[in-house]
């Protein structure tokens, strides 16, 4: 099976290496059985998350797929390139909501799976970064906190591949270096505790007006950080958690 890598697009949404191919030019959606995902009521379907991967003669192909606002029905096609899938894994998330998984055999027909909501509670977090001169004293900036899930290179079966991600939120900086922002308890779900490799969120600096990178903010604390400098997901910070500037990324 092919390796799979994930690139980050623009703001919430992931996709995986074209180098797996795309759909099949041409190729019309009831030529494909689907994957029909319902949505529970009261999702806001602009905010789900959904990563999927197909298995199959072809090897492995993943996308994502987006709801459309105010709808409850998202379509997945189950084939690539003419060939249908075997079998279709993927997860789904929304904020205030945990983790879901799928793992479906593909039989040529049409499949239903359903994203129910099941509450989860936020963690806040409370940091203060630390003098340096990346902060750009004077100009506004805010905090993009972006997830890193690294459990899903484990559930889609990958023994390398770029982690997920997907926008948490924006906190603004105040002059002192103090920020705050409610944060999913990842650390709690389920899904991302069955997982060998721990998940956690990537903070960077970045100016409010041109959005251009000011700097990477990683934990001070041995204990809160990941081996790529990231903040590890954990259902208690300290108050305030301290972080340190670096270049970006």
């Amino acid at each position: 099976m092919s390796c799979i890598s994930l690139i980050r697009a623009p703001l919430t949404v992931l996709v995986l290496s074209a180098s797996l191919g795309g759909w099949a030019n041409g190729q019309n959606a009831h030529e494909s059985p689907m994957l029909h995902l319902y949505l529970s009521p009261g999702i806001r379907s602009e905010k789900v998350e959904i990563q999927y991967v197909l298995y199959g003669a072809f090897g492995a192909h993943g996308s994502f797929a987006k709801a459309e606002a105010d709808s409850a029905l998202v379509e997945i096609p189950l084939s690539v390139g003419g060939q249908v899938a075997e079998e279709a894994k993927g997860f789904a998330w929304v904020p205030g909501c945990r983790v879901r998984t799928f793992d479906l055999k593909v039989k040529e027909l049409d499949l239903q799976w359903s994203y129910v909501c099941e509450s989860s509670s936020d963690i806040l977090l409370s940091g203060r970064v630390k003098e340096s001169r990346l902060l750009h004293k004077g100009q506004p900036t805010e905090i993009e906190i972006d997830y890193l899930a690294d459990w899903a290179c484990d559930f889609f079966g990958f023994a390398d591949c770029m982690v997920p991600q997907f926008l948490i939120g924006i906190a603004t900086l105040d002059p002192a270096g103090r920020f705050t922002i409610q944060l999913p308890d990842f650390a709690s779900d389920p899904v991302c505790l069955g997982s060998r490799l721990p998940s956690g969120f990537e903070l960077t600096l970045r100016e409010t007006r041109t959005k251009n990178r000011v700097a990477a903010l990683g934990p001070e604390s041995r204990t809160l950080r990941l081996l790529g400098g990231e903040l590890k997901a954990t259902s208690v910070y300290p108050n305030p958690a301290w972080f340190i500037a670096s270049e970006p990324k």
